[in-house]
């Protein structure tokens, strides 16, 4: 039984398959193969003469795509990565499915980036890998350099796939989330409305992963409620603009001296400075993401789903 695994061996320069495999076995395989997050990753074109990959093992080296062993995906049909995911368990984990799928695309079929536009293929993933390869002589310091960019997709993959669905189930339960429909013209608009302080939630529910929606309403602990839509579906946030401004200045007392259609007007009011409306993105912010200089709305969430059910439903202004 090996102690504790002090060197990783590859045959070649790190290319994505093996890197991916690598973070896997550290992320995953501390318990399994330990030491292994510290392990020296070194280059070998063959094994040491009379060694094998059971000797070596047994002297603390992991041999990967090398030495026949059982992480050499040479004679088996799968690329490197899957094996590593298979023998950990997590080959059915849905937060690795898309750099499994990844690393196999680049591996069997040399598509890491499937367009063919020059500069995706510049920076893609795969072709700074190569160009990484080409700069950079230590093969550990080029997987190093790769590591953090797969552990941010992982973490927001594993948000995506388990701690939102399972967090927007429990709005719902809470009813601290509520789903509704709503007409504009000839659209039927899905709208969420929720409390949460999670800053990935808005875009996983406007997702195909999430539920699809067309708007998304999203309130925080500190109170600044944001609505944000989905770009491609053209929503027309005009009359639901004007109607916060002006629940905004009855709430805090505001006089107001201009129209209807001012309060639809894009961008800031100095008067109602807390809603900001955003034609770019088309959405309508209190604060955004990172509120600076401006309070939380007045306006209570019962009142915004309110506004946003009839707002929404307006008929377009000419």
């Amino acid at each position: 039984m090996v102690n504790t695994y002090k060197k990783i061996i590859i045959p070649t320069r790190p290319h994505p398959d093996v890197i991916v495999g690598i973070f896997l076995l550290i992320k995953f395989g501390a318990e399994k193969y330990p030491g292994v997050k510290d392990a020296k990753i070194d280059v070998w074109q063959e094994l040491p003469a009379g060694d094998t990959n059971k000797t070596l093992e047994q002297k603390g080296v992991l041999l990967l795509d090398i030495g026949e062993g059982q992480f050499d995906h040479h004679k088996t049909g799968k690329n490197l990565a899957q094996l590593v995911a298979e023998d950990l368990g997590v080959s059915a984990d849905q937060s690795v499915a898309k750099i499994l799928a990844y690393a196999e695309r680049d591996d069997k079929h040399g598509l890491g980036t499937v367009s063919s536009d020059p500069l995706d293929k510049a920076f893609g993933l795969s072709g700074l890998v190569a160009s990484l390869n080409k700069t950079e002589a230590d093969p550990e310091k080029v997987v190093k350099i790769v590591l953090p960019l797969l552990e941010a997709h992982f973490i927001e993959e594993r948000r995506r796939t388990q701690e939102l669905p399972q967090e927007f189930e429990q709005k719902l339960k809470e009813g601290k989330a509520e789903i509704f429909e709503v007409k504009q013209g000839k659209k039927s608009l899905k709208v969420v409305v929720l409390e949460s302080d999670n800053l990935s939630m808005a875009g996983w529910l406007k997702s195909a992963g999430g539920v699809r929606a067309d708007v998304v309403c999203q309130k925080n602990s500190a109170g600044f409620t944001n609505i944000l839509t989905k770009p491609l579906k053209v929503i027309d946030l005009r009359w639901t603009s004007a109607y916060l401004r002006k629940a905004e200045a009855e709430l805090r007392n505001i006089r107001l001296t201009c129209s209807t259609f001012d309060l639809m007007l894009p961008g800031k009011m100095q008067e109602i400075s807390e809603w900001y409306y955003d034609r770019a993105t088309n959405s309508v912010l209190n604060g955004g993401a990172s509120p600076k200089g401006i309070l939380p709305t007045a306006i209570p969430l019962e009142t915004i789903t309110e506004i946003l059910k009839e707002s929404l439903g307006q008929e377009t202004p000419k």
